[in-house]
């Protein structure tokens, strides 16, 4: 007999896999003939954030300003990202994507990953936009724990993520049930109340 938590554990992994063929299916054509790499996955799970995170109107210039999705730092997704968002839209925003440095004015984003390449700077990042709407993404180690909302982890090569929720709240960010549903979700600096 399977536990609670085993098929728990199962609807979860079934339903990140749906939720990351979605966004798969927009993918090139070519990408669709392999195994997704790491970082084709994580493409893919940025690009479905857009759709399952509402940001306050005042997060946008106007009602036709695009989604900003920002990467700071070492850009491992190559051109898998931008094609994967080429010609979508959410919620009748175009996406685009910049790349930035760690003294950009980083708040103009919506999304913005930050590269493991940025680790040392993480606290001073995330400082560095206190107050504004933007959902703030990692896979360095520690990220959620240190106030970003969501950090991508690997369980047994699977990619994951965590959801400071705390984080998100503070800037009125509105992540769906839908998606927390899919990661584990903690509250506050340092973990607490996982």
């Amino acid at each position: 007999m399977k536990t609670k938590t085993h098929r728990a554990k199962l609807w979860l992994t079934v339903a990140g896999m749906i939720c990351v063929a979605g966004a798969l299916r927009a993918w090139p054509a070519w990408a669709q003939s392999n195994e997704p790499t790491e970082y084709q996955v994580k493409a893919a799970f940025l690009f479905n954030f857009t759709k399952f995170v509402e940001w306050p109107d005042a997060a946008f210039a106007d009602g036709h300003a695009p989604i900003v999705l920002g990467i700071l730092g070492d850009d491992p997704f190559g051109t898998d990202l931008t094609q994967l968002v080429s010609g979508q839209s959410v919620r009748g925003r175009g996406i685009v994507i910049r790349k930035y440095r760690f003294a950009d004015d980083l708040r103009q984003c919506h999304v913005l990953f930050i590269s493991r390449s940025e680790h040392t700077h993480v606290a001073s990042i995330l400082v560095s936009i206190q107050g504004a709407s933007v959902l703030t993404v990692s896979d360095a180690e520690g990220f959620a724990d240190a106030g970003g909302m969501m950090q991508f982890v690997l369980d047994q090569s699977r990619v994951r993520f965590v959801v400071n929720r705390d984080a998100s709240t503070r800037v009125h960010l509105q992540i769906s049930s839908k998606l927390l549903a899919l990661a584990q979700v903690i509250s506050g600096v340092d973990g607490r109340d996982r």
